[in-house]
């Protein structure tokens, strides 16, 4: 099924209802679909059939909209992360090129014309893989990739989703940031599917966000930890809220603890995905905290081995141009359970004094010392080859003295960091990832 299909069924269906509610307006089922159907049919005159199409917005209505409105009139579509700079454009233009950009914005070096809705600019090129959506990579390393997809990729996991998020057309999902980000972009779109009612927010600001989940009734709020952890330190709760779902980072103790205080009937669920896989695997509860580094079990019809050290994955829900089992390199291993134990990129395994130490598995540690908020782990070469390991903390974080006591309950003594430099907060990049660049230039000035 097409995602934009869903609109095209609800918007029949639930035309009075609230399909979208945001920082300052209100947007209802019948309203969304009228605009999709109407910028479809304007969006068909600049000959989008087939055209890979960058969408280069701000505000996750418009891109959502926009989004829905070119897979309608047959376009080929592919979110740009809205903080992309004009001369990052131009390169990933440049090197990934499209045949037509859409902006709300005017950006003189790509020489755009202004059209009725949005400024755009128009090349004579197809899409290499028709009948498909684009998503970007979070560009970490490098210019963001398009991974390419098709609806189904996505729609029919959609209920097997439904089942263990517990989403129906009564729920509400409160979220933050740009849809750009596949994981919101995913999540949005399955609640899409099931009729369910959006609240959206542009702005960091949790105490309005504390606010909007008490007074809009939500149910469902999906956050990154990192974006968690301020909106669990606002006063006040949210029983209407029944699921936070978050992943792409671990999850601290301090954290889960002000979760349930926070939203007293929520079930917490931390999961483990890929931009080229879709969802792996889930833990939840008490879980998450028994053994930090455990991703949980396997969603269904999702089939997870390790090979070579390796998380391998044989899903029917992949990108396109990739062949089953596939993996992303990352490290782990199933125990005895079968759940899946994350390790990290094999690139993140550190030698200390011969030993072999994976990343993953101090972090994981050091986020479950009760006052830590935020953690992240580098290393320093030495001349010998071997590591020295450096831990980056926020919180209310004890002594040097407690820290190692602690962390030598759970990790041998080369696995304990050898420095602990306690920041207010671990500097981030603009998708939420941990700047491990100033990380490493912290790590490498002299001690005071």
């Amino acid at each position: 099924m097409k995602c934009y299909e869903y609109l095209l069924r609800w918007g029949r269906e639930k035309k009075d209802d609230i399909f979208y509610r945001g920082d300052e307006m209100t947007m209802t089922w019948g309203e969304a679909l009228r605009f999709v159907e109407e910028e479809g049919e304007k969006l068909s005159a600049l000959q989008v059939k087939g055209k890979l199409t960058a969408l280069y917005l701000h505000g996750p209505l418009r891109q959502l909209l926009y989004f829905l409105a070119l897979s309608y009139a047959g376009g080929v579509p592919v979110l740009y992360h809205e903080y992309l700079k004009e001369e990052d454009l131009s390169a990933l233009l440049e090197k990934q090129p499209v045949g037509l950009f859409l902006s709300d914005e005017e950006i003189p070096s790509l020489s755009l014309k202004k059209g009725q809705s949005l400024f755009f600019r128009t090349w004579d090129r197809k899409a290499l893989i028709s009948g498909v959506f684009g998503v970007l990579t979070s560009g970490s390393s490098g210019l963001p990739k398009i991974l390419y997809r098709r609806d189904e990729s996505w729609t029919d996991f959609f209920p097997l989703q439904d089942e263990i998020f517990r989403v129906d057309g009564h729920s509400r999902l409160f979220f933050h940031g740009s849809l750009a980000f596949t994981g919101n972009l995913n999540m949005v779109m399955d609640f899409l599917s099931e009729g369910a009612s959006l609240h959206g927010s542009s702005r960091l600001l949790p105490k309005t966000w504390m606010d909007r989940i008490q007074k809009e009734g939500i149910t469902h709020v999906y956050m990154i930890p990192s974006k968690l952890s301020p909106l669990s330190k606002v006063k006040g709760e949210a029983g209407s809220v029944t699921h936070i779902l978050t992943g792409s980072q671990l999850m601290t103790a301090s954290l889960y603890r002000r979760l349930t205080e926070r939203f007293p009937a929520a079930k917490v669920i931390l999961y483990y995905g890929a931009s080229e896989l879709s969802y792996i695997s889930y833990t939840e509860g008490k879980d998450i905290l028994l053994s930090p580094d455990t991703v949980g079990k396997p969603f269904p019809k999702v089939k997870v081995s390790i090979e070579n050290g390796e998380i391998t994955v044989d899903t029917p829900y992949g990108i396109e141009g990739i062949s089953m089992p596939y993996t992303c390199h990352d490290l782990g291993r199933l125990d005895e359970k079968g759940e899946l134990h994350f390790l990290g990129r094999r690139e993140d395994m550190y030698h200390v004094q011969g030993n072999h130490v994976p990343r993953q598995k101090v972090l994981s540690a050091l986020l479950m010392v009760e006052g830590v908020e935020d953690a992240e782990v580098t290393a320093l070469k030495q001349k010998n080859g071997d590591d020295t390991l450096v831990a980056f903390l926020s919180g209310t974080v004890p002594d040097r003295k407690d820290m190692v006591r602690i962390l030598s309950r759970c990790l041998k003594a080369w696995e304990i960091p050898s420095r602990f430099i306690v920041l207010p907060a671990i500097p981030r990049t603009s998708t939420g990832k941990a700047d491990r660049r100033k990380l490493e230039e912290m790590a490498k000035a002299p001690l005071l």
